[in-house]
């Protein structure tokens, strides 16, 4: 490309900078924040995941006791085993067509008794804050149209990036002793420079995973837009039971849920997974129960997240084996955005990362947005100069 492009290039980088410089501000920040959604969540609200006693109770036999004294719900999604220090969440949901004013309900993990039981969704208040981040994070809040708008900046800033790195690349040799310029930064320069040099070196440095936030951002906010169709067109995953929509009621009872826990174990030591039941899933609307599985029997997502065994609960019979490890590319693309996007691909280490990242996105959107005002604040004499000459 000629260097007689770059005017255009250097327009292009700095107005697609300033169109997405709030939808990055917003989500580098609230990425930021549910860096350590968990554990926030659980400081938020100490009445609902805080053990009033010590002791570890057995989930399955808590979630048992519910079902029998409040016969109205049923238990969809929840922990195997109960997590040190901290309350088994049971998301839920009504048995028939009765309404509920709640779909979590916390049990202690102390003795299994009810501890409270909140509605999911977003809000301000602590029971909802952590949610709302998630939320403003996604879509901003504005649903769809808030989802196409984050993909949209998400998008920009992957192509803003390139070109950023287009435009520091030397016009003229020798081109690795020019460029090794563009990855320093001298705390000696005047405040512009100094910016300008961190706002270029920072996205130098930091280019192969922001890049890899940008498309992953991306791809999750056109999901069934536009990558899954793509992944069905190159490389469609094994047909699977959720491929159709749910046109079963509600079970009048639910299942047994240590027979699936039995059931599941039997299929991964058959398949020699090697790995331990994490999460307990029913899905009342396909009459489909299954169990997660992960390398450490707690809800995690590295790799490519957990692998689950689906049992069509009418019969018992083995309905589905949901494993990204050994599946089509495409199935392997989709499972992999989350983990990526999080970080949690690689454990503590990534979500440090990721933390960086959202900090280095927010120092890049401000620096950017200072060296346009320097500028158009140096410009503006300029254009105002003839006007004085000519009277």
């Amino acid at each position: 490309m000629k260097p007689s492009g770059r005017p255009f290039w250097i327009a292009l980088h700095r107005y697609a900078g300033l169109a997405m410089t709030l939808f990055l501000g917003v989500a580098a920040l609230t990425g930021c924040v549910l860096s350590f959604d968990r554990p926030l969540d659980a400081w938020l609200n100490p009445d609902l995941f805080a053990p009033s006693r010590p002791g570890r109770a057995d989930p399955l036999t808590a979630v048992a006791a519910l079902e029998r004294m409040h016969p109205e719900l049923l238990a969809t999604y929840y922990p195997v085993r109960a997590e040190p220090g901290r309350n088994i969440a049971v998301r839920v949901a009504p048995r028939g067509t009765m309404l509920l004013a709640f779909d979590e309900v916390l049990l202690d993990a102390g003795d299994g008794h009810w501890a409270g039981a909140r509605q999911s969704g977003a809000g301000w208040d602590r029971a909802h804050l952590v949610r709302g981040i998630y939320e403003l994070h996604c879509n901003l809040l504005a649903g769809t149209i808030g989802r196409w708008l984050m993909g949209t900046a998400a998008v920009l800033w992957l192509l803003s990036n390139l070109v950023g790195v287009y435009l520091t690349w030397p016009t003229r040799p020798p081109i690795w002793k020019s460029w090794k310029r563009s990855w320093q930064f001298r705390r000696s320069s005047p405040l512009p420079r100094l910016l300008l040099d961190i706002h270029r070196a920072s996205g130098l440095w930091l280019l192969a995973p922001i890049a890899v936030l940008a498309f992953t951002s991306a791809a999750m906010s056109f999901y069934g837009e536009a990558l899954m169709p793509a992944i069905a067109r190159l490389s469609p995953p094994r047909p699977s039971p959720f491929d159709r929509p749910p046109i079963r009621p509600a079970p009048s009872a639910p299942p047994d849920m240590r027979a699936v826990l039995r059931r599941a174990t039997d299929c991964a030591r058959a398949r020699r997974l090697g790995w331990q039941p994490a999460v307990y899933q029913f899905e009342p609307d396909r009459d489909l129960a299954g169990v997660r599985f992960t390398a450490t029997g707690r809800e995690t997502y590295r790799g490519l997240g957990p692998v689950t065994y689906w049992f069509d609960v009418p019969t018992g019979r083995f309905a589905y084996e949901d494993n990204p490890y050994d599946d089509s590319a495409g199935l392997g693309v989709a499972r992999a955005l989350y983990p990526l996007h999080t970080g949690q691909m690689i454990g503590a280490p990534g979500i440090a990362l990721d933390v960086v990242l959202g900090l280095a996105t927010l120092e890049q959107a401000g620096t950017g947005v200072y060296l346009w005002l320097k500028r158009r604040r140096m410009r503006r004499p300029a254009r105002r100069a003839p006007r004085s000459v000519h009277g």
